[in-house]
């Protein structure tokens, strides 16, 4: 169970409280593609997890049940925020806001949002996909289809929906 997750949370909304400024002029609307989207990476990461053998972790409900009732709802509420708005922002801002322009030119912030290299949608979508460990497979074709929607409409939003909809999904199934 991770212990850190609630200093991960303040963390990560603290860094994204302070640069709101940089980010702000992004597109954050999302229209139904987004969360249709996300329900297509839920269904496609639970096919891939199931042929190789994942979706077996029992420690975050053995760490749970070990706790006192305040710290499992401590716990959960700091999940909870972290899954549904910390973490979904964070990553599509770095990967698809970021790292896809970045690749595609060194002057990224004078781009339009729909600018991108092929090379730069994959490397984007492998590193994203890397940092889900042993699921790599299913966290890079989440982050191409992460991308696709994102380049689309040049829409942020759309990925973060997708994101927050499959992200989540995913882990209580």
């Amino acid at each position: 169970m991770e212990w850190s997750y609630p200093l991960r949370f303040v963390s990560a909304a603290a860094v994204l409280w302070y640069f709101r400024q940089s980010y702000k002029n992004m597109d954050w609307r999302f229209s139904w593609l987004g969360p249709l989207l996300g329900a297509v990476v839920f269904g496609l990461w639970i096919g891939l997890d199931r042929l190789s053998g994942g979706g077996d972790d029992k420690a975050i409900a053995g760490g749970l049940a070990s706790l006192p009732d305040a710290g499992r709802v401590a716990w959960l509420t700091f999940r909870v925020l972290a899954a549904v708005v910390a973490v979904p922002i964070a990553e599509e801002l770095a990967f698809r806001g970021f790292l896809i322009r970045r690749l595609a030119s060194a002057d990224f912030d004078s781009l339009p949002a729909k600018t991108f290299t092929w090379l730069a949608v994959v490397v984007s979508s492998v590193a994203f996909g890397l940092m889900h460990g042993d699921r790599w497979i299913a966290g890079s074709v989440a982050g191409l289809l992460y991308a696709a929607t994102f380049l689309r409409r040049g829409r942020i939003g759309e990925a973060v929906a997708a994101w927050v909809l499959a992200g989540n999904n995913w882990r209580f199934w």
